[in-house]
């Protein structure tokens, strides 16, 4: 090491510098909030049909704006008869979830102290019989479809300026096309 790189070390402003940049850094937080989340809509690619939504919610408690943020579902279980869970055979590989009132896939920013909805799961009134989570219908070797049950996900949101944060949930389905019951698991 040379003396100059020896003397930046040293230098207490890039210190303060570097510790203000910490601090005003983006801080994701995934939750769930009743009262933003459940939503009856039209679903216009179905002949505007309704279509019941489940929504996490995204915050960013930091000072910066989150860029690029992202969102998948990371892991499905599901409540077998013994009452535990286990990984869902048909989910083999994360995918990506969608902003709520979002028309594409695409990442977005979230500010500071303004939440972002993210489309978690829904069931539509004409098909009571399954409910799905809000990821592309492309082949990926997963189910996104699924019947109703009890289910433990976990739902990862990253962003390209700060760590990325995990939540895991208990979404149960019980075949009524607009009632989901969502908590927050540990």
């Amino acid at each position: 090491m040379d003396f100059g790189s020896i003397i930046g070390l040293l230098n207490p402003l890039k210190w303060i510098e570097k510790g203000l940049k910490y601090s005003r850094r983006p801080i994701l937080r995934i939750y769930f909030d009743a009262s933003e989340t459940f939503h009856t809509r039209r679903l216009a690619d179905m002949n505007n049909i309704p279509g019941f939504f489940c929504h996490l919610m995204v915050s960013n408690d930091g000072k910066e704006t989150a860029k690029e943020c992202s969102a998948q579902l990371i892991q499905v279980e599901i409540r077998n008869q013994a009452g535990q869970f286990i990984s869902h055979q048909d989910f083999l590989n994360p995918v990506v979830l969608k902003w709520a009132h979002e028309s594409d896939f695409r990442p977005r920013e979230i500010d500071p102290d303004i939440p972002r909805r993210l489309d978690l799961c829904l069931a539509v009134q004409s098909q009571p019989s399954f409910f799905s989570f809000a990821t592309h219908k492309i082949p990926s070797g997963n189910r996104t479809d699924f019947p109703p049950g009890e289910y433990r996900v976990k739902v990862r949101v990253r962003s390209n300026n700060t760590k990325s944060t995990d939540g895991t949930y208990l979404v149960k389905y019980a075949g009524v096309w607009n009632q989901f019951e969502i908590a927050e698991s540990s």
